[in-house]
């Protein structure tokens, strides 16, 4: 069964008022005509039925005027549904640059739809351009580990080995794999990171509770490695977060200090206020990173050439993403000197004011006592 569309419903709805509206004119041009009838009976009442003619025969001369009218009227006022229906068709067919035009459409409930229905459109287009971005990096990344794997395997299986032989080869590709395995899982937490999702879970956190976890983390990594660590975070500082991203992020970040600071060197990590602002920082005493580079170190997959520090160079990428899902800002400070110092700043979290005319804590004990 073939539906209406909305344009003809629209306009029947329009027909139909305007028929309604001329019978009861008639009937009120009607009634008014006998009741001056009555009230003056001089003339035949079928002259006073010709006035009522002549108005219905004018209704019906400008009925057809009346009808293309109401049918443009409809038209117009359809306007923008179509335009919104044509863009999504568009963005359907793979366009996801289109946007609902929304400059000739008047500042009522169509154009705030178009509006929201726009803001989907972003949303969505964020998250298609987040798995394109996802399946490339994966694609391009993994590449090399898997087809490490796989010779090994066949250097491996090519003759009969020792033991210890196997042995080795098998303890290699499992290396191999925890480096992929560490690729994948970074992958996925940038993949997830979208922005509106993520700030439901924003809760008041203190931030040297996250340099004191990380610390207890890589501190016997430091020991290990004859790296001095020193931990320094100052009290009350809090901000709003998810507390696992901001380890996640600060442990990034020292990670990367450890793989690039040599034997006997050291590592510093804390928290402290500057200019209502919570900053944490990690400082190492590695060769530092030279000047043009420090935009670069944070672009996925980047590594510093002659670097050996074996990352897969998603750590910093991550660890700016994290920055900014919180409001804050993650930079290089000391550009083209020795000993890297990144410093992530994050707005101080401020309590709600209190409501006007509450009494202060203070104030009521005083007035209690």
């Amino acid at each position: 069964m073939k539906k209406t569309s909305l344009q003809r419903r629209l306009f029947t709805y329009l027909v139909v008022i305007l028929v309604v509206f001329i019978l009861v004119q008639l009937g009120i041009y009607t009634w008014v005509e006998y009741r001056g009838w009555i009230e003056h009976p001089a003339e035949p009442f079928s002259v006073e039925l010709e006035e009522v003619e002549a108005a219905l025969v004018l209704n019906i001369v400008l009925l057809p005027v009346v009808l293309l009218l109401a049918w443009g009227a409809s038209h117009r006022m359809l306007d923008p549904v179509r335009s919104i229906a044509d863009t999504a068709q568009r963005i359907g067919d793979g366009d996801f640059d289109e946007r609902i035009d929304t400059n000739a459409m008047a500042d009522d409930e169509m154009h705030r739809l178009a509006d929201t229905i726009n803001a989907a459109f972003d949303r969505y287009d964020s998250a298609v351009q987040r798995l394109k971005r996802f399946v490339g990096d994966a694609s391009h990344q993994l590449r090399t580990p898997l087809a490490a794997i796989r010779t090994m395997g066949e250097v491996a299986a090519s003759r009969n080995r020792s033991a210890e032989e196997y042995r080795d080869a098998i303890s290699d590709m499992l290396q191999e794999l925890d480096r992929l395995r560490g690729v994948i899982e970074q992958l996925l937490a940038l993949s997830r990171l979208e922005h509106g999702a993520l700030r439901g879970r924003f809760r008041t956190i203190n931030a040297s509770d996250v340099v004191t976890g990380v610390a207890s983390l890589y501190s016997p990594v430091c020991e290990e490695n004859g790296i001095a660590f020193e931990q320094r975070a100052d009290a009350g500082l809090q901000v709003n977060g998810i507390r696992e991203l901001l380890t996640e992020m600060l442990a990034n970040l020292v990670d990367n200090a450890v793989r690039h600071t040599p034997r006997s060197g050291s590592i510093r990590v804390g928290a402290q206020r500057r200019d209502n602002a919570i900053v944490l920082f990690v400082q190492d005493s590695g060769p530092g990173i030279p000047a043009d580079m420090a935009e670069r170190i944070f672009e996925r997959f980047f590594q510093i050439p002659g670097s050996t520090g074996g990352g897969a160079g998603l750590g910093l990428a991550l660890s700016r993403e994290i920055a900014a899902l919180h409001g804050g800002t993650l930079t290089l400070i000391n550009p083209g000197q020795k000993g890297a110092l990144f410093e992530a700043r994050f707005p101080a979290y401020r309590p709600p004011a209190a409501p006007t005319g509450a009494a202060s804590p203070d104030r009521a004990r005083s007035s209690s006592s």
